[in-house]
């Protein structure tokens, strides 16, 4: 049986991945930050207790390397990976008031989490294995407010395209997807601050409305298949043309 790994796979575009993976028949392997969110998936839908899930930090090297190491001892090798978890954003803001404590916590989550995974990762594949990192618009393009989520997005599409061409001799693929704005439980928090949000942000999509999380989970999937074989260190962007709005 193949094996799949999608980190933060307990809720929105990861879920999606993990049911998506499950349908093709591998056996997925997959984490969270809070087994709460995942139990109550699990007894949503049995077919998710197929799944071996780890509450884990993967910005906690400690856990993220033991974790890793039962991967290892358990299937050997990895066919498929998305490096999908990120957290709520905690460095919002004007860049000169935001605390460091927030800087440095976007950092490591969002940059050197993703990248201490892709090491691992890689170490457990071979050829004919696939890998997609998860990019953002905002790794296209400015992020004023967001300065510090916008710079590790870039530094995760520099860091796809330097393995994906470090990593082609070996027969694996590395690519990223760039989704605009996806309607997930994350926006659900926002409207009770703001009951029209979804609204407010459709207005600014060339398309009109957000992405749901299967559009995404399309393009990944693409991406991972044999129909992509000639694509690599590859950003699809998935926005509805967002970031050709400006």
């Amino acid at each position: 049986m193949k094996t799949a790994l999608v980190t933060g796979g307990s809720k929105g575009i990861g879920l999606q991945l993990v049911l998506r993976w499950l349908e093709k028949g591998y056996q997925v392997i997959t984490c969270s930050r809070d087994s709460r969110t995942w139990q109550k998936e699990v007894r949503a839908n049995s077919d998710l207790s197929r799944v071996d899930y780890t509450e884990l930090d993967i910005s906690d090297d400690t856990q993220l390397i033991a974790w890793f190491k039962t991967i290892e001892e358990r299937y050997g090798a990895l066919d498929v990976a998305v490096n999908n978890a990120s957290p709520i954003l905690s460095s919002n803001g004007d860049y000169r008031h935001v605390e460091l404590r927030a800087l440095k916590e976007t950092l490591d989550l969002d940059f050197w989490a993703q990248a201490m995974c892709l090491k691992y990762e890689l170490n457990l594949m071979s050829a004919g294995a696939s890998l997609v990192n998860m990019s953002s618009v905002n790794g296209l393009r400015p992020t004023p407010n967001a300065s510090m989520y916008s710079a590790t997005k870039h530094a995760i599409e520099g860091l796809t395209r330097s393995l994906a061409l470090e990593n082609i001799s070996r027969g694996v693929r590395i690519n990223a997807v760039a989704p605009g704005v996806t309607w997930t439980s994350r926006w659900e928090l926002k409207k009770g601050a703001n009951p029209n949000i979804r609204q407010d942000v459709e207005k600014e999509v060339p398309l009109k409305r957000f992405a749901q999380p299967k559009e995404v989970v399309d393009a990944i999937e693409f991406l991972l298949s044999p129909q992509a074989s000639y694509i690599v260190g590859h950003t699809l962007v998935v926005d509805g043309g967002l970031s050709l709005a400006g």
